[in-house]
């Protein structure tokens, strides 16, 4: 674990060097980011001129699972979209042949060795809308509700990870494959809004089949309504099982492999 963290801090390190060749760039990108947090932030405000709740939603609940998803969206982004984005570039120029030869594993390598500073700005607006909501009052979570936001958050994680690992090797297998990103573009679409707002059989699609629900809604609700043992379970569970078959796919992906020597 310490080898792969060090060898993880070179690769970011290097990321950081090539972002801050060109400042004025790396800042204006941060910038426009945190300008578009704040229009997405302002449009969840808007639904409150014509509306006391939305699915349920209060206002300062709506506002904190929009600071939760753009945490993980904006995680997503930094850490899993660059190296999702590269893989076919690694695979078409014979690359991926160097990093599978390494003494590392090359699952965490290709999922974490570039970072993308753009979501910067948004993952601290995000953390300082949180943080306000917290000051003010407008949320109040307790030691119970904070430690399971913190579970409910890796999960979502978790899941977002095997997600990110089966598009992966779907990049690896099909080697000419490319835009494996937009199937999570799609994804994150998806879980812009509580699934509480789709009809209760495609809430249950959400929850059970395509678990988009323990991505932000489950962590946003338990941070702002308290914990419950029945979601917090059952998400466990699926990010077990979706971290393990993503897990098993990868390897299977990797035996099919033909490297560019042949």
């Amino acid at each position: 674990m310490g080898k792969h963290l060090r060898i993880l801090l070179q690769f970011w390190r290097a990321s950081l060097i090539q972002a801050m060749e060109y400042r004025t760039s790396f800042f204006l990108s941060m910038l426009a980011n945190t300008i578009d947090f704040t229009v997405g932030l302002a449009q969840y405000a808007l639904f409150f001129t014509v509306a006391e709740t939305v699915a349920g939603w209060e206002m300062p609940q709506l506002l904190a699972f929009y600071g939760v998803f753009m945490t993980v969206f904006s995680l997503h982004f930094i850490f899993l979209y660059p190296n999702l984005a590269a893989i076919s570039r690694l695979v078409n120029t014979g690359t991926l042949d160097l990093v599978l030869v390494k003494p590392v594993s090359a699952q965490v390598l290709l999922s974490f060795r570039e970072l993308s500073f753009e979501e910067v700005g948004s993952f601290l607006a995000a953390q300082a809308l949180l943080a306000g909501l917290w000051a003010t009052g407008r949320i109040a979570p307790g030691p119970a509700e904070f430690a399971g936001f913190l579970l409910a958050l890796l999960i979502s994680l978790t899941l977002i990870h095997a997600l990110f690992l089966f598009l992966l090797g779907l990049a690896v297998w099909f080697e000419k494959l490319e835009n494996t990103s937009d199937l999570l573009w799609t994804i994150f679409g998806l879980c812009r809004y509580p699934t509480d707002v789709f009809p209760r059989r495609w809430r249950w699609v959400f929850t059970a089949v395509v678990p988009i629900a323990f991505v932000a809604t489950t962590p946003a609700a338990i941070l702002c309504r308290g914990p419950s043992l029945d979601s917090l379970g059952l998400g466990l569970a699926m990010a077990s099982l979706f971290g393990l078959m993503a897990r098993a796919f990868w390897r299977w992906a990797l035996r099919g492999y033909t490297s560019a020597g042949g």
